[in-house]
């Protein structure tokens, strides 16, 4: 798994290399498009749910006032933080579903000549279902896990710990996401979820890259998609030769 993890990471120095080559810049240009409107979309809805979240946290701490105020505002804080990193991503994994996928599509053909002959025209639907239900599945998983760690946060010492444990978290299904768009040419759902239990370390060291970058203001929303599928596509194909 450490293998795999650290091996991943590396797979982003391998895909700045496709970022100047014919054909590719285009992606980040879509990607970072998508992203811009996503993230009003993201903004938005955080900023309407965060006063109701706060007073719902202060209602239900049961400490001094003083006491309650100032945890209750961390706790709301993070967790608005959390939920906006949380949505912004999944709209960008599913919204992204059709252009990652025609992205890794291309990398797999020019690093392996595979081809699939695929139209993006007409697999933007099946693209959008398939990525619904991917991330659904995912999004469901990780806002009970997340949970589970927020609230184990509120004791001392071991906050810390769960917050590189909703990292770790975040980073496992972004790396998911991104790698169905290279999975879903060679396995059913169904195998797609079974081959990504066992290629934890992957999925955690890519997304844990892409989550960082897609942190960044803007400029996260044109680099992380298109970087991430290109490092998770290079270390799929690398992955699926084992199984040959």
């Amino acid at each position: 798994m450490i293998g795999s993890f650290i091996s991943s990471i590396v797979a982003y120095v391998r895909a700045l290399s496709f970022v100047s080559k014919r054909g590719y810049g285009k992606y980040f240009i879509y990607s970072g498009l998508i992203g811009i409107l996503l993230f009003v979309v993201a903004y938005y809805l955080i900023t309407a749910f965060t006063p109701s979240l706060s007073s719902w946290v202060q209602s239900v701490i049961p400490w001094d006032i003083g006491w309650s105020f100032n945890i209750g505002s961390w706790f709301s804080y993070i967790l608005s933080s959390v939920l906006f990193l949380s949505i912004f991503k999944y709209l960008m994994l599913i919204f992204t579903a059709p252009i990652m996928s025609a992205l890794s599509e291309k990398l797999e053909q020019d690093l392996t000549g595979f081809e699939t002959n695929r139209s993006v025209a007409v697999n933007i639907i099946p693209d959008l279902i398939r990525s619904l239900r991917i991330n659904f599945r995912n999004i469901i998983r990780e806002l009970m896990l997340t949970g589970l760690l927020l609230l184990f946060s509120l004791i001392p010492l071991v906050g810390i710990a769960s917050g590189v444990l909703i990292l770790m978290v975040q980073s496992y299904f972004a790396g998911f996401g991104n790698a169905d768009f290279w999975a879903e040419r060679h396995f059913s759902y169904r195998d797609t979820v079974r081959f990504m239990k066992s290629e934890k370390g992957m999925l955690v060291g890519n997304g844990i890259v892409y989550v960082l970058i897609l942190a960044i203001p803007i400029l996260g929303a044109f680099i992380a998609p298109p970087l991430a599928t290109i490092a998770v596509t290079i270390e799929g194909t690398r992955e699926l030769e084992k199984y040959d």
